[in-house]
């Protein structure tokens, strides 16, 4: 995948870096409708298309500001088109569910790893949008959890940080092969959830 790479794109920040796990600045609001931040925001477009992700974080990107790009959707359907990128800059969520739900995460900061994470399962957010418009919704479901997985970023979190226990920690080759896992390998639900579902408590 790397020969598909813009050479013009920044390279991904990834685990182990010790930037990745220091909180974000605010961007100024003043700063969003100019040409740089606008061109940061096409490159980050860009770098998630490339590196075929469903969010991507401006620290992931060596930018460390609060501001990311998500889809609401799992994007497992190949043949539709790519669901257009929504842009959050200085997010903040402001209510959680007492509902939660377990999925399978992965992260194109961490390669090669997904963790079995737990999360609310519906957030009240807002913030601002691309061209500086104050923004609020209600997310629930797979939305919900790419919001967090991708606001978690911006204050120094990465997913294997969430994970309640190390062993639901595993290489994309081990859940590749999870037929072979007992029923309750690595915790209950975890072997029979398919990427890009959850599991309600």
């Amino acid at each position: 995948m790397t020969e598909t790479i813009s050479p013009r794109l920044p390279p991904l920040v990834t685990l182990g870096d010790p930037r990745l796990a220091r909180p974000s600045a605010a961007v100024p609001l003043e700063e969003i409708p100019t040409a740089e931040f606008q061109a940061r925001l096409k490159t980050l477009a860009g770098a998630m298309a490339a590196y075929e992700g469903i969010g991507i974080a401006a620290p992931q990107l060596g930018w460390f500001e609060r501001f990311f790009l998500m889809t609401e959707e799992t994007g497992e359907d190949e043949d539709a088109q790519p669901p257009e990128p929504l842009a959050w800059i200085n997010p903040e969520i402001v209510s959680f569910s007492p509902m939660c739900c377990w999925a399978w995460e992965g992260c194109l900061s961490v390669p090669g790893l997904l963790g079995w994470i737990r999360r609310p399962a519906t957030v009240g957010v807002r913030g601002y949008d691309a061209r500086g418009t104050a923004i609020g919704v209600e997310y629930t479901g797979w939305a919900a959890r790419v919001f967090q997985h991708e606001f978690d970023h911006l204050d120094g979190n990465l997913f294997p940080y969430r994970a309640a226990d190390t062993r639901h920690l595993v290489t994309v080759e081990a859940l590749d092969s999870r037929e072979d896992w007992p029923g309750d390998w690595p915790a209950p639900g975890a072997r029979d959830t398919p990427q890009g579902t959850l599991l309600m408590e």
